[in-house]
């Protein structure tokens, strides 16, 4: 596997060309496996002492690894939305939990990572969240994950699939629940099993909560999409704005997000799930 550096790479982060106003950018970095050490000092630079911290603290060394590179990817790409110093950036949470630049509530972010990817979602509603799992290795205690936090449908969805998709629909589910717990801000204290997801006719994705919070504004719609057979993305957000797709590896930069044009957020596709290749 190639390298996904950040350096010199930072020049496909443009701001003017990836605008996040009344609208949604995701930039997906595949990580480093194994992680190159001699670009380390020039990672750790970045950290604010607390992260420093924190990131000695963590093992296993991959876990290490991805933490390294989620918050140095968060701060390069705050640092060019924002116009200010990755390394100088400061964070604070809004009356929902929410982590935001410090005196700059004009931007809003989601950041996740699993095992083979880092993400964040930029945008400049409040709602916004993001949420990524790896594919493969199959988790075998999934069914017994989705008894006991999905809601009766969702699992029924999942027992319905033929055996092969079971873990694709799992994880299309998990994410989409990460996702709008993670828009909500304080509302990832809420039950899983309070969240129902469905696609209606058209192929939209749809959010039954059966608890929701009368002062928190929720996210209104949702993308889920498996990229490349190896990490599932799940995005909640505001409707009606377009949403784009960044990858920061190798030579392709995906523009759009597989399933959405400029101001919409239907889906394509009829199937849901697709297939598992």
């Amino acid at each position: 596997m190639s390298h996904a550096r950040l350096w010199p790479d930072t020049a496909r982060i443009d701001p003017r060309a990836y605008p996040v106003q009344d609208a949604v950018a995701v930039y997906l970095l595949e990580l480093d496996i194994p992680p190159p050490l001699a670009q380390l000092p020039q990672y750790l630079s970045y950290l604010a002492p607390a992260e420093g911290a924190r990131w000695r603290g963590i093992r296993p060394a991959e876990r290490q690894w991805q933490y390294l590179q989620s918050r140095v990817l968060r701060r390069v790409l705050l640092a060019a939305y924002t116009g200010r110093e990755a390394a100088r950036l400061h964070f604070a949470r809004d009356e929902w939990g929410r982590t935001l630049v410090a005196d700059h509530r004009a931007l809003y972010f989601s950041l996740t990572q699993c095992a083979s990817h880092v993400a964040i979602a930029l945008g400049s509603q409040a709602a916004l969240g993001l949420d990524a799992e790896t594919v493969f290795p199959v988790r075998p205690s999934f069914l017994q994950i989705a008894r006991s936090q999905f809601s009766q449908a969702d699992l029924l969805q999942i027992l319905t699939c033929p055996e092969p998709r079971r873990y694709g629909r799992f994880l299309e589910l998990w994410t989409l629940r990460q996702a709008y717990l993670k828009a909500l801000g304080r509302g990832r204290a809420k039950s899983l099993s309070d969240l129902s997801f469905s696609r209606a006719s058209s192929g939209l994705l749809l959010c039954r909560d059966r608890t929701p919070q009368p002062t928190a504004m929720p996210p209104m719609a949702f993308l889920s999409e498996k990229w490349v057979n190896s990490c599932q993305l799940a995005l909640a957000y505001r409707a009606g704005q377009p949403v784009s797709l960044h990858y920061l590896n190798g030579s392709q930069l995906r523009q759009d997000w597989p399933h959405t044009q400029a101001g919409s957020e239907y889906p394509r596709r009829a199937a849901w799930p697709p297939p598992l290749s």
